[in-house]
């Protein structure tokens, strides 16, 4: 349960589609080189999935099997607590996929297709602008999202009001104004504090590029969202005069909200095992979600740094 949270935010660090990977491509053009979609995903999908790999091996072996823990025995010795877990077992197999779900899902599918195919041919593709460039590929991602998810709603049929009163949808909106305010207030205090915090970093950095994940992992651990942290750190990155293939190469570490344990898909975690194993512990630190998300980002941050100075 623990590392399937932790590479499910390393597969949004590593989306052709996520708010991360528009405000990178949207930052470097306007800050310095341009990258292509293309580029970015040549090292940001294999270093997460690498990172995810080396993370759930060592989940493999983790902690003893629920017939010889004898916490979980205990537990399943006394009726109550018993009876709690197992009503909370359920499955989807044997369940039927509804036509409308795999219709949706083919749509989507179409969608994240097109997002590449259109990122590989940007000058033929693409719109020019007055300026004589194409449309800047993280609009294009915004307009082509905004159409699949509008292809989905005709194609199936669902009434519009279904959605807002859906939890998953309140929830969303929700999460979108605190984060995007999170944001906001973190642009502020550190556009209003960036000569000193140039200043008391510039040196190590500029020695250590490096060190600049590190900087943006800390950061992450605060601001709960990878495209806020991206919005926020990239440009720094680029006020130190950092080459470009290090800060494509710091991606993966601009997602280290498991470091405390109150982010939903933890929670959720958490909430879904009723046996007790996936949990926070005593000393906030010691939670399930530490080790594998350490080994995860840690592995990816590494390769990412190997594989954008070959491919950047």
């Amino acid at each position: 349960m623990a590392v399937s949270s932790i590479a499910c935010q390393m597969g949004v660090t590593a989306s052709p589609i996520s708010a991360a990977t528009a405000a990178t491509i949207a930052i470097t053009a306007a800050n310095g080189p341009s990258v292509s979609l293309v580029r970015i995903l040549m090292v940001t999908i294999p270093a997460c999935f690498i990172g995810m790999l080396v993370a759930a091996t060592w989940s493999v072996k983790r902690g003893k099997e629920l017939a010889r823990d004898p916490r979980f025995q205990e537990k399943m010795a006394d009726p109550a607590l018993r009876s709690y877990i197992q009503s909370g077992q359920a499955s989807v197999l044997g369940q039927e996929v509804t036509k409308n779900a795999k219709r949706s899902l083919n749509i989507f599918l179409v969608g994240v297709i097109a997002i590449i195919i259109v990122a590989m041919f940007s000058k033929r593709l693409l719109p020019i602008t007055a300026q004589g460039a194409p449309i800047p590929m993280s609009v294009s991602i915004q307009f082509i999202m905004l159409a699949v998810g509008a292809t989905i709603l005709f194609a199936t049929r669902i009434r519009p009001k279904a959605i807002s009163d859906a939890k998953v949808f309140n929830a969303g909106m929700v999460a979108v104004i605190m984060i995007f305010g999170i944001a906001w207030m973190s642009d502020t205090v550190i556009g209003h504090n960036k000569p000193y915090i140039i200043d008391l970093i510039a040196a190590t950095v500029r020695a250590h590029p490096w060190t600049f994940a590190l900087a943006m992992f800390s950061f992450s651990a605060f601001l709960k969202s990878q495209a806020a942290v991206l919005s926020v750190m990239l440009p720094l990155g680029f006020e130190l005069g950092l080459p470009i293939e290090t800060l494509i190469g710091s991606i993966p570490a601009c997602y280290a909200y498991f470091f405390f344990c109150f982010y939903p898909t933890d929670l959720a975690a958490i909430n879904f095992d009723r046996t007790g194993t996936t949990h926070i512990g005593r000393y906030i630190f010691n939670h399930s979600f530490m080790i594998p998300g350490l080994i995860g980002v840690d592995t990816a941050s590494a390769t990412a740094m190997l594989l954008a100075k070959l491919t950047i």
